[in-house]
């Protein structure tokens, strides 16, 4: 499969509000969105991949985060809002989902997903950190040929609030 660009990602929950080019996207959040129902963009591959995508958000409540996608019921997200970082697995509909207090500010973060087969790793790191923090390596039943992935965002919020994507790095991994 070709290298995948910003022109590849289709919304899936679509924002009422947005605006995407080839560069970056802006959207607003709607009060009230959780993963999957809220705003998700995806590209799907074949490929084993590295890629890098940095995503923010403002407002308490407010998430961003990226999204390893099989179907409604295998899914695999990761998300940072400014006061804590959540983590949810739904495999065959059963759904695990986990928040950790995170105290940080509403700085840019820059996630790195990577896919080997069926194995799916997910990390963060902010601007001006070099390491990446891995939170988990996972597998979703039926991935071992294709899997969409990309960015999410959620709002648990009673307003409307921004977020954004930019600086995309996919990479083909042989």
């Amino acid at each position: 499969m070709r290298k995948i660009t910003m022109r590849d990602f289709r919304w899936m929950g679509k924002p009422q509000s947005w605006e995407k080019d080839y560069r970056s996207v802006s959207l607003t959040v709607e009060p009230q969105m959780q993963l999957p129902e809220g705003p998700l963009l995806l590209a799907v591959t074949d490929d084993d991949f590295s890629c890098n995508m940095t995503l923010s958000s403002d407002g308490n409540g407010v998430f961003s985060g990226v999204c390893f996608y099989h179907l409604d019921t295998d899914f695999i997200g990761v998300g940072m809002s400014a006061e804590s970082l959540e983590v949810h697995v739904v495999i065959g509909g059963y759904r695990n989902y986990c928040r950790i207090p995170h105290i940080a500010d509403n700085t840019p973060v820059t996630w790195r997903m990577n896919r080997r087969g069926s194995q799916l790793s997910i990390g963060y790191s902010r601007q001006g950190e070099s390491p990446v923090n891995w939170v988990g390596t996972f597998t979703l039943p039926g991935v071992e040929r294709s899997i969409s992935f990309g960015p999410y965002f959620a709002n648990e919020g009673n307003e409307e609030a921004k977020a954004s994507m930019s600086a995309l790095d996919y990479r083909k991994e042989t």
